[in-house]
């Protein structure tokens, strides 16, 4: 049998798979290249603006000088060493937000901060980069407001009842502080451009996985195939093993493209800063690196998920070019549908590799369950779904 699924993996891997899988490839990279060279400046040690890619390596090392433990001692010397910069005499002139306006060392620590002053409705324009905070005088203080602000923005943005709540204010109290900060400028343009780039893998399973049940398709099913009872169950196991296992080859290309351009302009430094730097309302205790780990798995599940449904198109279409057509509408409709707000977006594949895998909770009584716990169990009733249902049209499938 293990014979058999690499043969009919291999089939996958065709001209038109190459195609698409190549498209995929040169649309990230030169995304990423076009729009990071273009669009983003820093400040560099020197006091100097550094434009295009070379404005990311400027930026770490510049942020070396501010690395460190949030505590008291380092607030108050972090306070002193803004207010007398040349980058917040530079934001000041310069409006807009950072990532045009201009990429600052500060920006890290000082988002931070104003975090725990505007909550649910902080942004990283320059005009939250400030330090005039009264709760900055004590680092006890500091960390006190931080606290009260994560639990009033869960309480603001999402339906919990007041014990769900305090279920979750005890969450909160338990995060490990002081916190750790520096450089993650690399890692905040993987996660962006991993989530914007996402639908690209739909397409391509879209293409790819279309004839992998056609029956005029190379590869697709014929007569021989379904000549006796063996022959047809065997042929299903191995066909949905081998669609399978190519969903996970093209996102891992798609995850190690990502990983590789993004690494070479600006660096993965920050793997092992705490999450709550980079999302600030996260109650788990891990860091930048295992909650962008995180977030792949999810990614990796919802193209799973995807990809049944193109072999469930398949197998009922029968008809490969009919199968693509109908697989880009379903593909654009999941895409199209994805921006809603609450719970819900979370039945939405589209969805699994959203912020809220690390910030949000399903309540089951009196126990909260994080979304990325929620995004695997839907993911395993989907793809159970799925599987009954191409397995059902597998028994009953013919040649005209």
């Amino acid at each position: 049998m293990k014979r058999q699924i690499y043969m009919e993996y291999r089939k996958m891997w065709n001209k038109i798979t190459g195609v698409a899988v190549l498209a995929m490839c040169a649309v990230v990279i030169l995304h990423l290249f076009i729009y990071l060279n273009l669009q983003y400046r820093a400040i560099d040690s020197e006091g100097q603006i550094v434009e295009g890619l070379a404005s990311y390596r400027a930026l770490r090392e510049a942020s070396e000088e501010i690395k460190g433990t949030m505590d008291g001692t380092y607030i108050r010397e972090l306070v002193d060493k803004y207010n007398n910069s040349f980058d917040k005499s530079y934001l000041k002139e310069h409006r807009g937000f950072l990532g045009t306006g201009g990429m600052t060392k500060f920006m890290v620590p000082n988002y931070f901060i104003n975090y725990a002053y505007y909550g649910a409705y902080m942004s990283n324009g320059n005009d939250k980069i400030g330090l005039e905070y009264g709760f900055l005088d004590s680092e006890d203080e500091f960390y006190k407001t931080y606290k009260e602000t994560v639990k009033e923005h869960l309480a603001e943005v999402n339906p919990y009842t007041e014990e769900q709540m305090n279920i979750l204010g005890k969450k909160v109290d338990k995060l490990n502080i002081p916190y750790q900060t520096g450089y993650y400028q690399g890692l905040a343009n993987l996660r962006a451009w991993f989530v914007l780039d996402y639908g690209l893998i739909f397409v391509v399973l879209a293409f790819a996985l279309s004839g992998i049940f056609a029956k005029d398709y190379t590869g697709g099913i014929t007569e021989l195939t379904l000549s006796s009872k063996y022959g047809r169950k065997n042929n299903f196991n191995v066909r949905w093993i081998a669609g399978n296992m190519f969903i996970i080859s093209i996102y891992f290309i798609f995850i190690g493209v990502q990983l590789i351009v993004n690494g070479i302009i600006a660096t993965l430094d920050g793997w092992n800063l705490p999450a709550q730097m980079f999302w600030f309302e996260c109650l788990h205790n891990i860091t930048v690196g295992e909650g962008i780990l995180i977030l792949f798995g999810g990614g990796l599940l919802g193209a799973i998920v995807i990809g049944n449904i193109v072999m469930l198109t398949s197998i009922k279409m029968k008809n490969r070019k009919v199968a693509v057509i109908l697989s880009a509408i379903v593909v654009f409709w999941i895409l199209k549908s994805k921006n809603v707000y609450g719970f819900s977006k979370m039945f939405n594949p589209a969805n699994f590799i959203s912020d809220s895998l690390l910030t949000g909770y399903c309540f089951v009584g009196n126990m909260a369950l994080p979304y990325f716990v929620i995004v695997i169990i839907f993911t395993v009733f989907y793809v159970a779904l799925l599987w009954i249902g191409i397995k059902m049209s597998y028994r009953k499938y013919y040649i005209d």
